[in-house]
């Protein structure tokens, strides 16, 4: 499903990413490893168009991706979420997942401001699927909710939910588990499980807490300086003398 082949980012004289490659199959869960500052979210950003690679290349289903904007990438089928967590504040738990969903879902400005009855019947389909959405992922009771009223582990699930709600084919989350004590780490193994299966998406997964990295990754590539040091199973990995030296050994 995604292939990087040979990806290169410098920032003037900073190589922030070195030669990397990665594929990440239907329905896999994949995980990036390592150090602060080795390059894992870099690579996120070149993914989905925040960045142009300095070389190399990356492919979606057969496409060459990189180098298009970030809508164009996200309407390919691949969506993604922050490490710091960027809800829309000012709206209801409902009407994130309803923006996420207008990107199918495009009306003309003069449709949407006159309430046109197309546009009026576009809106209640959305409405009603993004209600599905909130349904299936627990969340359905706080659709009225403002967003930033969510306990931290709810506002972890929407921020999912929201880019599921961008029918993606390939979801890329950067450290979903940052901040979360063990039981919710726990739960959010569950629940990324649950997504892969119900959705029928891959996953890729940048991760400090190896309790989840090692739970529900098939694959885990780790990076060191932007070099890939190490790739393989969890099992594999949690024995490579590289890795621990680098990232296992360091306490986490």
């Amino acid at each position: 499903m995604l292939v990087s082949k040979n990806v290169t980012m410098r920032f003037g004289g900073l190589t922030a990413v070195d030669d990397f490659s990665v594929k990440v199959g239907d329905d896999e869960i994949v995980g990036l490893i390592g150090p602060n500052g080795a390059g894992k979210t870099t690579i996120f950003n070149v993914m989905t168009g925040v960045y142009m690679p300095t070389s190399g290349s990356v492919f979606f289903n057969d496409s060459k991706i990189s180098g298009r904007p970030p809508h164009k990438i996200t309407e390919a089928g691949i969506a993604r979420t922050f490490q710091n967590i960027r809800l829309f504040s000012e709206m209801s738990v409902l009407e994130n997942i309803m923006v996420a969903a207008n990107l199918h879902n495009a009306s003309s400005l003069a449709a949407s401001v006159l309430h046109l009855p197309g546009y009026l019947a576009r809106e209640k389909k959305s409405r009603e699927l993004s209600r599905a959405l909130l349904d299936s992922v627990g969340l359905l009771e706080n659709e009225n909710d403002g967003a930033v009223s969510l306990p931290y582990g709810k506002q972890r699930r929407l921020e999912i939910a929201r880019a599921l709600a961008t029918r993606p084919k390939l979801l890329l989350l950067d450290e979903p588990a940052a901040g979360m004590n063990p039981q919710e780490s726990r739960d959010l193994m569950d629940f990324i499980l649950k997504v892969r299966e119900n959705y029928n998406i891959a996953v890729l997964l940048i991760e400090h807490h190896m309790q989840v990295v090692m739970g529900i990754c098939e694959r885990v590539c780790v990076l060191e300086y932007g070099i890939t040091i190490a790739e393989g199973t969890p099992r594999e990995i949690q024995k490579n003398k590289k890795v621990i030296d680098a990232y296992l050994g360091a306490g986490d």
